[in-house]
């Protein structure tokens, strides 16, 4: 185990005192995140059966403020308005809602913005970003009674992965349940980052002491805490299910109205709160920055010249650092990469920067045995980087296996993060660091413990607690939403987006500052 890690086998009543205290400052700080989030927090009310809740089949999707002519830049406002499984118009909000504009042909999309607007109805606000015919698509992810089901769920308790630690001592093996709420009457090994508050334990192994633990894996607890009906709406034909248009695809013209400053080029202006981005060929364009050239070899090497990036967090990370060795595998046969199951070290084969990947510390949601001894908490991996300026990257992305624990837990980590970033950028000031928000999964994952809805209320406490912070933010799930994505591992074409996103904030050409803007000529 790490030498900052206290391994300890205290007695009941002096871990009840501490658990007590530790409580607490919990409670003190979940008040204040669900406070910030509270508008996006599922409203409570009562409801009797299926019946009651929100039908993506009963519902409908028309348009607002109906145009004679739409252009590149105009805005296209969708009104939602819901209706239950008999018919009856929904009066209140809480339905957790996913909108795009689309248009397979061009491989072009983008994401829309939903705003509840608390009576049974949403308004979804989209910006026509190219020409052609486009189609509107809202999804009904979970009615809010499901959203209801799923927040009461979250925060009853930890019991929803199983996770056993294997010990290890000589040729002498034995197993334990670990966790992060266990029977505080039985004996326990208990593995605490004091300073940042981080902790988990796990049951005694009969014979070998605490710090002969040595690979943790997991498991899917059976059981449930929803009530039957609760269950049957997070069920594959309530998830993701299209909401009925009252209109029909809309034709785009590529009409330009505002002549830029030169006179050879039309600039369409864009409304600035929505999207950041768009596909158009199956690649992502920036509305901030220009993500075109780091699709090239040439322009990733270039922009990363000179740089150290550590990438840190869950495999959604790994991603990228693989992504960029295969491509230079693609063009050279003299990489020097080391690859291990919690690290992936790698250097440019001219040596001109490198790259390392490293796992969060626990929990960690997988059957396959992870070794303790090469993990460590991301807080602590950022206080081992110097004072080494701006040639130093850091990109942190966590959320994944946090999904399935109350919120308070993963509040916990930010706030370790937090400091920790603090304190990197107090001693080197010019390091550059990025939050690589969560990305959609798999609607057939347990929607219980796993669904999308867990990982947009993360990704709204993400911006909360870093969102004051010198961070950029890359924004996966906006991406994955465009892309109509919900795996939780995209494909490398994909990667290669996100990555791109990346790289243009990092080394920026900008766009127009004034206003964002697309130029009308791209799609001529």
């Amino acid at each position: 185990m790490k030498k900052l890690l206290t391994i300890t086998s205290n007695s009941p009543n002096l871990r009840r005192s501490e658990s007590l205290k530790i409580f607490f400052i919990f409670i003190c700080i979940i008040t204040v995140v669900v406070i910030l989030a509270k508008w996006d927090l599922p409203s409570m009310f009562v409801w009797e059966s299926v019946q009651n809740s929100s039908s993506p089949v009963q519902s409908t999707a028309s348009l607002e403020h109906l145009q004679a002519q739409y252009c590149m830049g105009d805005t296209l406002d969708v009104r939602v308005d819901m209706r239950d499984h008999s018919g009856r118009p929904k009066t209140h909000g809480g339905d957790f809602i996913l909108a795009r504009i689309h248009s397979p042909k061009l491989q072009a999309s983008a994401a829309g913005a939903v705003t509840d607007l608390r009576n049974g109805s949403y308004r979804v606000r989209f910006t026509l970003l190219w020409p052609g015919e486009v189609q509107v698509s809202v999804l009904l992810m979970h009615s809010s009674e499901a959203v209801q089901a799923l927040w009461r769920s979250r925060q009853l308790n930890y019991k929803k992965i199983t996770h056993k630690g294997t010990f290890v001592k000589g040729s002498k093996t034995e197993t334990s349940e670990c966790g992060f709420q266990l029977n505080a009457s039985k004996s326990l090994c208990e593995y605490k980052d004091e300073r940042d508050g981080e902790s988990y334990a796990c049951y005694t192994p009969p014979t070998l002491p605490c710090h002969s633990i040595d690979t943790m894996s997991s498991f899917n607890t059976p059981g449930s805490a929803l009530t039957k009906e609760e269950a049957s709406l997070l069920t594959g034909n309530h998830i993701g299910v299209k909401i009925k248009n009252k209109f029909g695809n809309v034709d785009v013209k590529n009409c330009c109205v505002i002549p830029n400053s030169r006179g050879r080029d039309c600039i369409q202006r864009i409304n600035p709160s929505i999207p950041n981005g768009y596909f158009w060929r199956n690649q992502w364009s920036s509305l901030y920055y220009q993500t075109g050239s780091f699709y090239t070899l040439k322009s990733i090497n270039s922009c990363l010249k000179g740089k150290t990036l550590y990438l840190m967090g869950d495999s959604t990370v790994r991603q990228w650092i693989e992504y960029l060795i295969t491509i230079q595998k693609e063009f050279h046969s003299d990489l020097n990469s080391v690859k291990g199951i919690s690290s992936i070290k790698f250097v440019n084969p001219k040596g001109e920067y490198s790259i390392q990947w490293k796992v969060d510390n626990y929990p960690w949601i997988t059957t396959h045995k992870s070794k303790l001894s090469e993990s460590s908490y991301i807080s602590r991996d950022l206080d081992t980087i110097g004072a080494e300026g701006e040639d130093t990257v850091v990109v942190i992305g966590v959320g994944q296996h946090f999904r399935a624990y109350p919120l308070e837990l993963f509040v916990r980590r930010l706030l370790s993060l937090r400091g920790a970033i603090q304190r990197l950028q107090a001693r080197s000031p010019g390091t550059r660091i990025f939050i690589k928000l969560e990305n959609t999964r798999e609607l057939s994952s347990e929607p219980e413990r796993f669904s999308d809805w867990h990982g947009h209320l993360q990704n709204l406490v993400q911006r909360k607690v870093f969102g004051d912070l010198e961070v950029g933010f890359v924004d996966a799930w906006e991406m994955t939403v465009a892309a109509n994505t919900f795996v939780v591992h995209p494909n490398p074409t994909f990667i290669a987006s996100e990555v791109a996103e990346f790289l243009s904030r990092l080394c920026p050409t900008p766009q127009d500052t004034s206003a964002r803007s697309v130029s009308c000529n791209k799609f001529s």
